[in-house]
Order: C-alpha cells, then sequence, then structure tokens
C-alpha cells in the first residue's frame, strides 16, 4: 500500500480522544507480521520491532492516534444539537462544516445568520458554545433516534486530496500522516530494536504515553507531533512545509533532553540531512507525559510541518515525511553507538 492510500485510509477513519478504534484497527493491519504488538488498556498500540541488532538503549516512539473533534452534549427540543470540543479547535475553522456523529450520523454545524446577529457578535468569532449541529431533526424526539448523548463528532471529510508539487490535505491530517509514516517503517528493516506506541487521548492531555512508559521503561523517547506551519503570508516562516521536520529545545508544557537535542542536531550534519530548528516550540504534545512517569525519560520531540492543523483541510508536504522518516533511522542510530 503506498503512503497516500495509507494516509487516506487514517484519515477516514474516525478517532477523537479516547475513541481511537478505527484508527488503532486500520494500523494493526498494516504492521500485523511485521513486528510484535499489543493494546493496553488505554487502547495504546505497543509495537516492538527487532532489528537486525540487540539494541542495548530502550528507545520508545511515540505518535497519537487521536484528532481534534467534538461530543454530543445535548439535544433541544427542536431537534439540534449541543456539542463540546475534545481537543483545542478554533471556531473560526468549524461554522458551516459538514460533520459526522459515531460516523453514521450527517450534520452541519451553524449560528443565527448573519444579518440576525448584533454588531458585536459580527466583530468576534463565535465561540463554541454558542454553535448548534443541525442533522435535519424537526424534534428532540426525532433527533434521539439518530444521535445519542456522548456520541463522538468529527468532520465529514471526504478523502485525502493529493495536489500541487506533493502536497495532501485532508481531516485529521496532522496526526494520522506521522501514524501512517511510522506504521510503514515498521514494515521495514530496523538496524536495532525499537518499540512504537500510537498513543491515545494525546490532545486532551491524558495521553496514554504515559501507561506505555510504565510499561516499557525506555531509557529515552522520540515524540512525534504536528508543528502549525507559519509560511504563509503574514507569517513568519518559523515553520515551513517542505524544509523537514522541526527541532527545538522546548514547547509549552516540557524542555526537551539537550543530550538528546545535540545528539538529533549531530546526526542531521553528519548524514546531510534536513531538518528546521525552532527557539521554542508552541505546540503541546505528549512529551510533558512522557518525561515525568515512572522513573522519569529523557525526550526530544519531532515537528511535522502542517497548515491550517485541526480543520477540514490539514496539509502537509510528502517530502516532509521522508525527511522524518530518514532523521529517526539516523538518530536511533546515533543514540545507540554514540
Amino acid at each position: 500500500m503506498n503512503t497516500t492510500t495509507l494516509i487516506e485510509k487514517l484519515c477516514m477513519a474516525d478517532g477523537i480522544s479516547g475513541r481511537e478504534e478505527q484508527v488503532r484497527e486500520q494500523i494493526i493491519q498494516v504492521i500485523d507480521g511485521h513486528c510484535d504488538w499489543k493494546v493496553d488498556a488505554r487502547g495504546n498500540l505497543i509495537c516492538h520491532k527487532k532489528g537486525n541488532k540487540q539494541a542495548k538503549k530502550k528507545v520508545m516512539i511515540t505518535a497519537h492516534m487521536d484528532e481534534a473533534g467534538f461530543m454530543l452534549t445535548g439535544i433541544r427540543e427542536d431537534g439540534l444539537l449541543s456539542f463540546a470540543n475534545v481537543g483545542d479547535i478554533d471556531s473560526r475553522v468549524v461554522l458551516g462544516k459538514a460533520v459526522r456523529i459515531d460516523s453514521k450520523t450527517i450534520g452541519v454545524i451553524g449560528t443565527k445568520p448573519i444579518h440576525l446577529q448584533t454588531k458585536e457578535e459580527q466583530d468576534k468569532p463565535m465561540p463554541l458554545s454558542e454553535l448548534l449541529i443541525d442533522i435535519g431533526a424537526s424534534s428532540k424526539q426525532s433527533a434521539e433516534s439518530a444521535v445519542s448523548l456522548g456520541a463522538q463528532i468529527t468532520f465529514a471529510g471526504e478523502g485525502v486530496a493529493e495536489f500541487g508539487d506533493g502536497y495532501l490535505t485532508g481531516k485529521a491530517m496532522e496526526t494520522r500522516c506521522v501514524c501512517a509514516m511510522l506504521a510503514q517503517m515498521l514494515c521495514e528493516d530496523w538496524e536495532y530494536d525499537v518499540d512504537v506506541v500510537f498513543t491515545t487521548s494525546a490532545l486532551t492531555m491524558t495521553s496514554g504515553a504515559a501507561n506505555a512508559v510504565f510499561a516499557l521503561k525506555p531509557d529515552a523517547a522520540l515524540v512525534l507531533h504536528s508543528v502549525q506551519a507559519d509560511d504563509v503570508r503574514g507569517g513568519k516562516s518559523s515553520c515551513c512545509l517542505k524544509k523537514g521536520p522541526v527541532v527545538s529545545l522546548s514547547e509549552q508544557m516540557a524542555y526537551y533532553d539537550l543530550d538528546l537535542y545535540n545528539k538529533c542536531i549531530q546526526t542531521v550534519e553528519e548524514n546531510s540531512l534536513v531538518c528546521q530548528k525552532m527557539e521554542r516550540n508552541t505546540a503541546k504534545t505528549e512529551s510533558r507525559s512522557v518525561q515525568t512517569s515512572c522513573q522519569g525519560v529523557p525526550v526530544l520531540a519531532l515537528g511535522m510541518p502542517c497548515r491550517y492543523p485541526y480543520s477540514i483541510s490539514a496539509m502537509i508536504a510528502k517530502e516532509d515525511l521522508e525527511h522524518t522518516r530518514k532523521l529517526i533511522f539516523s538518530l536511533l542510530k546515533t543514540i545507540e553507538e554514540k
């Protein structure tokens, strides 16, 4: 299965935090027979890949399966639905968008027409709490026959579009592209043993990665995630598509291990690889969950550049996946041998 096809399969699977079953099953279909794997109580997919050489240092690589979405919290008498976000989503990217409720019922996120809004309402983004989902129900009873409280809600993506000079766009692209890359890597030969964990609930800051650390007790960890690219008009271009994965010294919730950071930069320079160095990553990843678990774990995050993340049209460059793949293989060798 080629990379684009696998990414599309994972993007079209629906999986908000804590509901990643569809994504996990798609990944298992790819890796089964190529590595040892198990599913833990949190829903993490924990994989052990035996390398050509036994590793002296246990390295864990994580990538989260969950996507930002919503949960159904109320059904009104008129049949409209109230909802809450699961993960950080900007209300400006959801208005008028189609959604899937429990992967079967289609709805549209809306609010009162702009000509009925006050000037104050028109001048600022409408908060998620004032938006509703319309599933075409005329009453509460009609809506209850189609949906139920607690249902997961995701953008109703129509697939992955490949366009321009090697770009991909689609729902949940910011996370599923990394999962697809790692799944395919598990089907390849590795020089040293490695543990790869496809984690749950990272976007709600209750990441299953912490549980995986207690199970594996790694000596070091690499956390894969997405970084918002600001290479559009008006941006600072501190993170750009087609310039490789992003490495930095810290993020909002964690400071990374300096030794791992230096080994990463050394690996890039010695192997003529590509990466982007940021002064500080503004993301919130599962790095803190990893580094503060068990006896404590040295951690470094590698970011996949992505435009318009957590929307129905998140956008990546395919060549950044290849740059990241090469860096991971080389960095694990550096960690083991130096």
